[in-house]
């Protein structure tokens, strides 16, 4: 039997517009951001959800509240599905990072990693997490469309894990952007993942602004 399960990035904040390390800290959703809910939204409004997962960010939640009340279903939060903790710096700037230890940029530079933050979460710790809650959504809802909005680190992480791609390879192919849609299905018979759509964010073509924002 197979699940399918829709991902989503949370839609544009305060804190990516300002360029932070949005982590674990939560921040307002933009007026922009709004316009990409929309989209996102209408492109999605047809498809019928049996049930709908969170992060417990706020941030995830109000990105897919509209899909939820749409289904009539109440959005499931899971920690499971947060975004990397970026230790001592969760919440800062780039350009307050860079002052403090100009390194952790030029790492991400090299890599395509955010590391060697004190008490930080590792890549390899959100991984496993991110495949683990993603699988007990799958296995618990077999048969069913699933609705999941989650966070860009969180989500590459999934995605690199079913794939075996390292960060530094296809970076733009796996970079997530506000709203981007990544569709797997999960196979019970062989308990594996298969990708059906990768990071598209077509349904925003039309509006004044598309990037990949800060993680």
């Amino acid at each position: 039997m197979k699940t399918k399960i829709y991902i989503v990035r949370h839609t544009q904040t305060v804190g990516n517009i300002e360029h932070r390390l949005t982590g674990r800290k939560d921040y307002e959703v933009t007026e922009q951001g709004k316009i990409y809910v929309s989209k996102m939204t209408e492109r999605l409004k047809d498809i019928k959800f049996d049930i709908v997962y969170a992060s417990t960010s706020k941030r995830t939640s109000k990105t897919i509240k509209e899909l939820a009340d749409l289904n009539n279903l109440p959005i499931i939060e899971d920690e499971g599905l947060c975004e990397m903790y970026f230790g001592i710096y969760d919440g800062k700037t780039w350009d307050e990072v860079n002052r403090i230890d100009p390194k952790i940029k030029r790492l991400q530079n090299e890599t395509n990693e955010i590391c060697e933050i004190p008490e930080q979460e590792t890549t390899e710790a959100v991984t496993e997490r991110m495949y683990n809650t993603m699988t007990n959504i799958a296995t618990k809802n077999l048969g069913k469309n699933v609705l999941v909005c989650s966070h860009g680190v969180a989500i590459e992480a999934f995605l690199r894990r079913i794939t075996g791609l390292p960060f530094i390879k296809q970076i733009q192919e796996y970079s997530q952007k506000n709203t981007s849609l990544n569709i797997v299905t999960y196979d019970s018979m062989t308990n594996s993942f298969e990708i059906e759509l990768l990071n598209d964010f077509s349904h925003l073509e039309n509006t004044k602004k598309v990037e990949c924002v800060e993680r």
